[in-house]
């Protein structure tokens, strides 16, 4: 069951971050065990729960959710082990490109969690413009169902100039961004240490439940 994070978490990273090399992993890896692997499969778990009520396409393995020790060395010569860590629940389509999924990171700097939308490009967020448009009043719906939780926030470069500026206000504030996400950060504060954080961050996924199938709906169908 997972109890949050602690001690050896923070530990583990100061000691990474003072000198990122393989030997002090291997010097720390009793305390990467007990602060980072240990309850990182924890939450793992407990997400995994969550998300078989919520859609099949976004379960997948231990492995494919879990951030690995090391970073890919053909692009991180000089920093070979990971200074943050993470768990991804991912939409499992054929397409690389726009795959939406639920997340959450942690690192030194603080924690995050929310819904993102991975290596997207203008014809995935031009295919989410047109669902938008072509279902407005849900669309309207949803988003001000999103935006009345308040649990995340709406994030995304904007275009510089106005494109949609006699839609609704609602719908805007999606469809002026180059891309967009939904996300919730804090500092490492009392929280990250605690099973409070679990029901924190479900209770983030479940606000941004029905944006996910809209987005999903978009993207996939």
């Amino acid at each position: 069951m997972f109890q949050g994070f602690n001690e050896c978490t923070t530990k583990y990273y100061r000691a990474v971050c003072r000198n990122n090399c393989k030997n002090v992993h291997k010097e720390n890896e009793t305390l990467y065990l007990e602060g980072v692997k240990y309850p990182l499969e924890e939450l793992y778990l407990e997400l995994y729960h969550y998300f078989s009520q919520v859609d099949e396409n976004l379960l997948g393995n231990k492995r494919r959710c879990i951030s690995p020790v090391y970073n890919d060395a053909r692009f991180c010569h000089t920093s070979p082990v990971k200074e943050y860590f993470y768990i991804r629940f991912k939409f499992n389509g054929a397409n690389k490109n726009n795959t939406s999924g639920f997340f959450f990171d942690a690192s030194l700097d603080g924690y995050k969690y929310g819904l993102n939308i991975y290596d997207p490009d203008a014809r995935g967020m031009n295919k989410i413009r047109d669902h938008i448009l072509d279902n407005r009043h849900y669309a309207i719906d949803v988003i001000k169902d999103f935006g009345e939780a308040g649990l995340l926030e709406i994030q995304g470069e904007k275009y510089k100039k106005e494109h949609y500026q006699m839609e609704d206000i609602v719908l805007q504030e999606w469809l002026e961004r180059k891309k967009i996400s939904f996300i919730h950060e804090e500092i490492l504060n009392a929280v990250f240490y605690k099973r409070e954080l679990l029901g924190h961050i479900i209770s983030a996924f479940d606000s941004a439940r029905d944006i996910y199938f809209l987005i999903k709906e978009a993207l996939f169908m």
